[in-house]
C-alpha cells in the first residue's frame, strides 16, 4: 500500500487526459486539494521503536551522503531526504513534499512547484521555495552535474522565480510534459539552501547520526518528519560489505542483518527455508543491458554490428540462468509496457539467430571482430551473463576478450566507463522518456555510448511538447527507433528478491526495482 497521499494521474492516465482534467492537479485557483497528510498505518496495526539493521547492495565502498552526487546510494538518499513527488509501490506518482506541481493551463513551458506547509528540515529550519530553487540549480551546475541534470535539462536555471515563501515558477528551455515525473527520481530529493554532504540533512524519515564510507550509516527517527506517525523505527542502520552478496546472506542468516535487498538467485532457496525470514519478490522494470559504443570510429558505429549482437544472443537462457528463472527477457529498449505505456509493445520480440548475426557481421566487414568486453559485478547475475555472451560470441565468429573490473567505484569512475566499446550495465524500472534523458541524447549524463541520432532527438522534443495520444504516438516512434538503431542490448528484467526478519513487517510488493520496498523506510516497524 501507499504512504502517500491521493496520487497524481499515472503515465497512462496522463497519456490519455486533456490537459485541463489530466495536468490541472492543484492551484491556488481552488482546484481539489491533494495536500492532505496521510493518515492510519499503511499495513494493519504497527508498533514504535525497534533497530533495523539492513545491508544494501548500493552501499559500496565509494557511497557519499550527497544524494545528488553520481555515487550516491539511493538507499540512502531516501532515508534522509524527500523528493516533491514520489513513486508509489505501483510505481504510480504521488504528492510527497510538493502539494501543487503543476503546467500554466497549456503552456508546458511554465511549471508552478507549491511545497507543503509545515515541513522542516532536520535542523529545524522550515522548507521553503528558496531549497526548491537552491536544489534544482545544485543538480545543473555545470561545472558538477548532479545525478538527475540530464532529467532536468529542460528547466533553465536562471528563469527560477519565487512567487511567495512556498511557490516557485520554473521557465523552461522546452517545453516538457513529463517534468513532474523527473522529480520523483530518489536523487532528486530537496536539500536546503547552502547543503553541506559532510553534515548531511534533509526532510526525511531518520537523521544522520553517524556515517563510516563504506561501511555503516546510523540515523534515527526525525520526530518532527511531515508524514503524521511515521518513522516507526527509533533507527535505521545501513551497512556496507566487502564481497557483497555473500557476506550480505551470511549476516542475515546470521541474524547479524535485519534485511538484505537483490538477493541473488542462487541463495533464494536457501533463505525460504527459514521460518524467521520472510522473502518478497516484486515485479519490475530493473533490467541489465549491454551497451555498444557507436560514434565516429567506434567499432559499433555500423547499425548493422549493433544487430548482429542483438540477435547472436538466447535471452531465454540468459534470464533462466543469470536471473534463475525470475524475470522476463529484454527486448533492447530498457522500457516495457506493463509498467510504462510510452514503449510500443507492438515491437517483434528479438530471438535468437546466429545464421543472420553473422550475415550482417560480414556485410559491415567485422566478421571475425575481437571486442574488450569490459564487466562490472553490477548486479546479481551479472558475470554469469557475461560469460553467457562470450558462448555465444564465439558461436557468431566473434571473439570478446573479457575485461573484468571488481571494484564497482573503478568500474563507474574511471573513464573507461565512457570510453570502452563494449561494457555491461544495469538500472531501475525506466521509462522512454526516463533512459533518453539519462543516456540516448548527446545532453544525457550517462550517455557512455556516442549516441547521437537526429531522428530520436527530435521525436523526444516533439513527445515533450505535447500530451495525450500524440505523445504517446511520438514515444513509441522513439522506441521504435532505439529498437532498430539504439546502443542497447537490453537481455532481461529482473523481478527483485529481498528477505528481511519477521521481527518486522511493513514491506509490500513494489515495482520500482530499486530494492526493499522501494526505500519507503518510513513504512518499516516492528511486527
Amino acid at each position: 500500500m501507499s504512504n502517500l497521499p491521493g496520487a497524481f494521474p499515472s503515465r497512462r492516465a496522463l497519456l490519455g487526459a486533456t490537459l485541463a482534467g489530466g495536468l490541472a492537479l492543484t492551484g491556488c485557483s481552488g482546484s481539489a486539494d491533494l495536500g492532505s497528510r496521510p493518515t492510519g498505518p499503511p499495513t494493519g496495526p504497527r508498533k514504535r521503536g525497534g533497530r533495523f539493521r539492513f545491508a544494501p547492495s548500493d552501499f559500496g565502498s565509494a557511497v557519499t551522503t550527497d544524494p545528488q552526487a553520481s555515487g550516491s546510494s539511493f538507499s540512502l538518499a531516501a532515508a534522509y531526504t524527500d523528493t516533491l513527488v514520489r513513486r508509489d509501490h505501483k510505481w504510480g506518482t504521488r504528492p510527497a513534499l510538493a502539494e501543487e506541481f503543476a503546467p500554466d493551463g497549456k503552456d508546458l513551458s511554465t511549471w508552478t512547484i507549491r511545497v507543503r506547509d509545515g515541513v522542516t528540515f532536520h535542523n529545524g529550519k522550515p522548507l521553503t521555495a528558496d531549497d526548491v530553487i537552491f536544489t534544482i540549480r545544485r543538480n545543473l551546475d555545470p561545472k558538477n552535474p548532479g545525478f538527475v541534470s540530464g532529467l532536468f535539462h529542460s528547466i533553465d536555471p536562471h528563469q527560477l522565480t519565487k512567487l511567495d515563501k512556498r511557490t516557485v515558477r520554473l521557465k523552461l528551455k522546452y517545453p516538457n510534459s513529463q517534468l513532474r515525473d523527473s522529480f520523483a527520481e530518489v536523487p532528486a530529493g530537496i536539500v536546503p539552501v547552502g547543503f553541506d554532504p559532510k553534515k548531511p540533512i534533509g526532510t526525511g524519515p531518520f537523521k544522520q547520526q553517524s556515517f563510516t564510507p563504506g561501511q555503516r550509516w546510523v540515523g534515527v527517527r526525525n520526530e518532527d518528519y511531515w508524514m503524521d506517525g511515521r518513522p516507526y523505527l527509533d533507527s535505521l542502520e545501513l551497512l556496507g560489505f566487502s564481497n557483497a552478496d555473500v557476506a550480505r546472506v551470511n549476516g542475515l542468516l546470521s541474524r547479524q542483518l535485519d534485511g538484505i535487498d537483490r538477493v541473488p538467485a542462487s541463495q533464494l532457496a536457501q533463505l525460504r527455508q527459514r521460518k524467521d525470514l520472510g522473502v518478497l519478490v516484486s515485479p519490475t522494470g530493473a533490467f541489465q543491458f549491454t551497451s555498444m559504443r557507436c560514434d565516429k570510429g567506434a567499432q559499433f558505429e555500423d547499425n548493422r554490428v549493433r544487430q548482429a549482437f542483438k540477435l547472436m544472443i538466447d535471452r531465454p537462457q540468459m534470464v533462466e540462468i543469470a536471473f534463475g528463472g525470475i524475470g522476463a527477457v529484454g527486448n533492447d529498449v530498457g522500457s516495457w509496457a506493463k509498467f510504462d505505456p510510452t514503449y510500443d509493445s507492438s515491437l517483434p520480440q528479438r530471438t535468437q539467430d546466429v545464421d543472420k548475426a553473422r550475415s550482417l557481421l560480414k556485410a559491415a566487414g567485422m566478421d571475425g571482430m575481437s571486442v574488450s568486453y569490459r564487466v562490472g559485478d553490477v548486479e546479481p547475475g551479472a558475470k554469469t551473463a557475461a560469460s553467457l555472451m562470450v558462448q555465444y560470441a564465439k558461436a557468431a565468429g566473434v571473439k570478446l576478450e573479457l575485461d573484468v573490473v571488481s571494484d564497482l567505484a573503478q568500474f563507474y569512475g574511471s573513464a573507461s566507463y565512457r570510453t570502452s566499446q563494449l561494457k555491461n550495465d544495469w538500472n531501475f524500472t525506466q521509462s522512454i522518456y526516463d533512459n533518453a534523458s539519462y543516456c540516448w541524447l548527446p545532453s544525457g549524463p550517462f550517455n557512455n555510448t556516442g549516441f547521437d541520432h537526429p531522428k530520436a532527438n527530435s521525436l523526444y522534443r516533439q513527445a515533450l511538447a505535447t500530451t495525450g495520444s500524440k505523445s504517446q504516438e511520438l514515444m513509441h516512434e522513439l522506441s521504435r527507433v532505439i529498437w532498430d538503431e539504439g546502443p542497447w542490448l537490453v537481455w532481461g528484467r529482473r523481478d527483485i528478491a529481498d528477505a528481511y526478519s519477521q521481527k518486522f513487517t511493513g514491506p509490500v510488493a513494489d515495482a520500482s526495482g530499486l530494492g526493499f520496498n522501494g526505500f519507503h523506510w518510513e513504512e518499516i516497524s516492528l511486527a
